[in-house]
């Protein structure tokens, strides 16, 4: 028997422990709209648009596809991003590289319920209090 066959046998256990994934994944996202007389955001308008996250060439990149314009620090086509998995959700942080966009970063639960969406704010991560729903895409 080879020797390497213990190492490999268990790389593919962990590796099915923590939930193959694909090199792309795509998440259905709901991006609100700002009420135009007072300027905030409504929780009623919204769009569904979608965000992916690429994996590939040992590099990651997200990029989100939204009906509109939206927001310049993000629709920028493909962007860099820092991705941490645990048991519970993985966390995509994007750090958008045009002056004066501040880090973002979307943690979406591995069961499929959704996620949030945080900013960062004075040294710290706070939820934007929307639900965005990151739900998976179905193709």
């Amino acid at each position: 028997m080879n020797a390497r066959f213990p190492l490999c046998v268990a790389l593919l256990l962990a590796l099915a422990a923590t939930g193959a994934r694909a090199d792309k994944q795509a998440w259905d996202y709901k991006t609100y709209l700002k009420d135009r007389t007072s300027g905030q955001y409504s929780k009623d308008r919204f769009v569904t648009a979608t965000i992916t996250l690429d994996e590939s060439d040992g590099q990651a990149r997200f990029r989100m596809i939204s009906p509109g314009r939206g927001d310049p620090c993000i629709n920028q086509g493909d962007l860099p991003a820092d991705v941490q998995r645990s048991a519970e959700a993985l966390t995509i942080t994007v750090l958008p590289p045009l002056a004066g966009c501040e880090p973002f970063r979307y943690i979406i639960r591995n069961d499929g319920s959704g996620g949030v969406r945080q900013s960062r704010r004075d040294e710290r991560w706070v939820d934007d209090g929307f639900d965005h729903g990151l739900t998976p895409r179905r193709p």
